[in-house]
């Protein structure tokens, strides 16, 4: 199988972690480490003869590195201890590894991502950078907290912030997300704690929120005040990590080159993207255009003007933070115009013909006036592999999703672009030691079960007759003549009335097990609703937060994966 279409699932167990590549080769597969990914990414990066503007891609990577290292470390160092290299060319020559995740309460198996982000960097002598994705949608602030016990337990949505002024979840990125109720904020720490007790008393969120309430005095944004707690609290854990929100990467001059360069390649790359979307579908055979997202889209609003073809960016203004769809048209010879089709339009020097410098200037002055283009996930990713990282590490859900974005360098440049590497993990609840009660047949087992003996009285009611001697003559006539019609040979002129006959049969039968069926059928709701009370302790979505301190810490060390 090609590396763009590997396959993974997340870990089944509470413990378990998916690390891929390992951090060690091992004796069956000796090539199969993180030193021959980074030296195979390395290869793949030395291949690309692309120019973007009048640079070629080595130059401009070695810039980007150096800006995104030097902006890293100063983001970072405002919270927490940074140790920055003195040699810088050495530092930029050393490998760097990258991941990244919006900046929300995620789950245990997300957070293992910043554990081997440190590791794989550790057994590299690299750089570790994990990018705070502030561009995504902040789509609740809210999280849901499980109670009750395994035979009756439910979610309860606990607010660590109001939707709105009024009451709306608003379309906002996290980058523009302020905290509109401190009060609401300042006390989630306790509330969901304590509706957690009595299923894990000892969650680190009571002790760690006091934190997030600090950074958000210090920030005024909800998203980086989660993020940059939950990285310090890492350098309390030995992760020696930085930090980088999106929002500020895409302001650096390189990227804003290499964002100049895709934007003057509007139409190819909204080819490359719709051709890449298309191929996938096709593979994994899914049907419809809006999976596993839609087609970029076309448009036609003057006919001199010529066709608006979207692009996979965002738009919005700081008076309006709605985040908007990207269309680009290149009717004016050296122009780009970019438009969100409703209120926002602006026309920049981005063209093949213009010079790089020209982008940079462009894309500055919108941030100047208040206009944020931020790029969709596939782009910041691309951004990721292939100007900075020498591996990026991704989600179960961000690898699968990647795979468009290999197809879509491909298209682009005609070159393999960077692999990357893979790492989940599950962490549920410790249900099985809270109720040991619980411990053998599952909810789900037996409710198997009483669904097959529902069957089974259907069809062979006689099998859960009392001692047949016992029975009423009428029903003891009623067996024998369903065994007679059994033993008969279903010849043509005989297999329908043998069949209608073994039915009626079964039929007047089931006057005798009623009480049988009633009582399976009593069993079902209790069990239907244990069976939904188990998928609530058992899940393995629940925030790292919930968790203990030494859970956690066991969980995220990888010293001996």
């Amino acid at each position: 199988m090609p590396p763009s279409r590997r396959t993974f699932k997340a870990p089944h167990g509470s413990g378990d972690r998916l690390i891929e590549p390992p951090l060690r080769a091992s004796a069956d597969s000796p090539g199969h480490s993180i030193e021959s990914l980074v030296d195979n990414n390395r290869l793949l990066r030395a291949a690309f003869d692309t120019r973007v503007g009048d640079l070629k891609l080595w130059e401009l990577i070695a810039a980007t590195r150096r800006e995104v290292l030097t902006v890293a470390a100063e983001y970072t160092s405002h919270y927490r201890d940074v140790d920055r290299p003195g040699d810088m060319a050495d530092w930029i020559a050393r490998p760097i590894v990258m991941g990244g995740h919006q900046p929300d309460l995620f789950h245990a198996g997300v957070w293992l991502k910043n554990s081997a982000l440190d590791a794989y960097a550790r057994k590299l002598g690299g750089t570790a950078i994990n990018l705070i994705v502030d561009t995504d949608r902040c789509s609740s602030t809210s999280v849901n907290v499980p109670l009750g016990t395994p035979s009756d337990a439910r979610l309860e949505e606990v607010p660590f912030d109001l939707p709105g002024a009024d009451g709306v979840m608003p379309e906002m990125a996290w980058e523009e997300r302020g905290i509109v109720d401190s009060e609401c904020f300042t006390s989630f720490g306790k509330r969901a704690s304590a509706i957690l007790q009595p299923l894990e008393p000892d969650a680190i969120l009571r002790r760690w929120w006091p934190l997030a309430v600090e950074r958000a005095g210090e920030c005024h944004r909800i998203g980086l005040a989660l993020s940059q707690a939950r990285h310090s609290l890492e350098a309390r854990f030995g992760l020696e990590t930085l930090e980088l929100p999106v929002s500020e990467m895409v302001r650096l001059p390189t990227v804003m080159v290499f964002m100049g360069w895709l934007l003057a390649n509007s139409q190819r790359l909204h080819e490359a993207y719709n051709g890449a979307l298309a191929d996938y579908r096709r593979v994994h055979k899914q049907r419809g255009s809006a999976r596993p997202m839609p087609d970029l889209a076309t448009r036609t609003v003057d006919s001199d003007e010529g066709p608006w073809v979207e692009v996979p960016w965002w738009l919005w203004s700081r008076d309006d933070p709605r985040r908007r769809r990207v269309f680009a048209n290149t009717a004016t010879p050296g122009m780009l115009t970019l438009s969100d089709m409703e209120t926002l339009r602006v026309e920049l020097p981005i063209s093949l013909d213009t010079s790089p410098s020209k982008w940079v200037d462009a894309l500055s002055r919108m941030e100047e006036h208040s206009l944020r283009l931020r790029p969709r996930a596939i782009v910041t990713t691309m951004v990721a592999r292939l100007l900075v990282a020498d591996v990026f590490v991704h989600g179960i859900g961000g690898a699968a999703y990647d795979q468009l974005t290999d197809d879509i360098v491909r298209r682009l440049t005609g070159c393999d672009p960077p692999r990357y590497a893979v790492v989940s993990g599950t962490l549920r609840l410790p249900v099985d030691r809270l109720f040991p009660q619980t411990v053998g047949p599952t909810p789900q087992s037996q409710l198997a079960d009483v669904h097959q003996a529902l069957r089974d009285l259907e069809f062979h009611p006689e099998r859960h007759l009392a001692a047949l001697a016992e029975q009423p003559q009428a029903l003891r006539d009623l067996v024998t003549q369903k065994s007679r019609w059994v033993e008969t040979f279903p010849t043509p002129t005989l297999a329908r009335r043998r069949c209608r006959e073994i039915r009626a049969a079964n039929d007047r039968m089931g006057f005798y097990v009623q009480d049988v069926r009633r009582m399976l059928l009593d069993s079902v709701g209790p069990l239907a609703t244990a069976q939904r009370s188990q998928k609530v302790l058992a899940s393995r979505e629940l925030p790292w937060c919930f968790f203990p301190e030494k859970t956690l810490k066991n969980f995220l060390a990888l010293e001996n994966v």
